[in-house]
This record gives structure tokens, sequence and C-alpha cells, in this order.
């Protein structure tokens, strides 16, 4: 059984079923009929609706002709998505007004937001300087030693590597870091235009 063919019995079914609620006689009932447009786009009456018109929509008359029901178009995939697109920005919408009452809300969350992640990168930059330190106080020494035709130990050389490696691992958590910060001033500044939208239309 085809999927169109199925939603016609399930319509046909629902339908018996609203027919019955809304007092109908039974034999008022099997009299319903359906008006749908065929397809050269003139409306039909007819006992059923073929199964290749549901997905079009139609409406079911009671034996008088009054409009009892109307059974929309089926939606294509760009209308689904558009749908789900729209119900999740309703839903992002009341959960933006439920957290901010204001433009001042938005940005002092912003704040404190970032407050953390810079005071995390402050302490890596001061990290990276120190290291650097060190490094160019090794450095000194391996060319004095250089200077006096010594030979440069072992230890230094590997305290020198050991020293750069740390600062290009706390560098690394440092752009980390530094992508956080834009992220979080990205996301919020969304925020902050979304509600001005919001607001406006309120």
């Amino acid at each position: 059984m085809n999927r169109a063919l199925k939603q016609a019995l399930s319509a046909i079914i629902a339908l018996g079923l609203a027919g019955a609620a809304s007092g109908l006689p039974s034999d008022d009932r099997g009299n319903l009929r359906y008006r749908y447009v065929n397809e050269h786009g003139i409306k039909v009456i007819a006992a059923q609706v073929p199964p290749r018109f549901v997905g079009k929509g139609y409406e079911v008359l009671s034996p008088s002709g009054q409009v009892l029901e109307v059974v929309p178009p089926e939606l294509t995939g760009e209308e689904l998505a558009a749908q789900r697109h729209r119900i999740e920005q309703e839903k992002a919408d009341r959960e933006l007004r439920r957290r901010y009452s204001s433009e001042k809300d938005i940005d002092d969350a912003r704040r404190r937001k970032l407050a953390t992640v810079q005071q995390d990168m402050a302490i890596m930059r001061s990290n990276i300087m120190n290291l650097r330190s060190e490094v160019r106080k090794e450095e000194a020494t391996a060319a004095r030693l250089q200077r006096n035709n010594r030979p440069v130990s072992a230890e230094v050389s590997q305290r020198i590597q050991v020293l750069e490696g740390e600062i290009a691992l706390i560098q690394t958590r440092l752009n980390k870091r530094t992508r956080e910060a834009e992220a979080i001033n990205e996301r919020y500044q969304g925020y902050m235009k979304r509600f001005r939208e919001i607001s406006a239309r309120r």
C-alpha cells in the first residue's frame, strides 16, 4: 500500500470519527462528500478523494454542502524545513525573553562570560613571558660558552628545548581561549540583535 493511499484511508477513518463526534446521524455520515481540485484545476465534489489528490488538500462536506473540515495540502520538503525552523526560532525567542529582560542584561552576561576566559588568557600570557625570559637566560648562557670556545652542555640545550615546548603548549591553549572569547562575543551579539528585533515587534 503506497503512502498516498494510506493517508487517504487514514483521513477517511478520521473523518468518520469526526462525523460521529459531530452528532451527525449515521445515514448522514455515510453521505459525506469531498471537494478537491483535479489535475485541470477544477473543483470536484465526489464521494471520495482519489489517492493521487489527497496530498493536495481537500474539504469535507456535509450532505447539505456545509464545510465540516478543511484538510490542508501536504507540506513540501522546503516548507517542512521552514516550519521546523520557525518552531525552533519561536522556542529560542521565548528562552531569550525568559533569560533576559533588557539589552543591559545581555551585555552583563557577556561580560561575565568573558571575564573568566580573559583571566585565563592573562595568566597564560604571563606564563609565556616568564618562560621566554627563562629561554633568553639559557640562550645567553649558551652564547657565553660559545664565545669562550667552550661546548654548550646537553643540559642547557635540553632545558631550552623543554622551555620552548612548554611555550608552544601554552600558546596553543591561549589560541583556543582566544577563539572562545571571539565566539562568546559573537554569540551575545546575536542575542542582542535578536532581542532588539523581538522588542521592536512587541
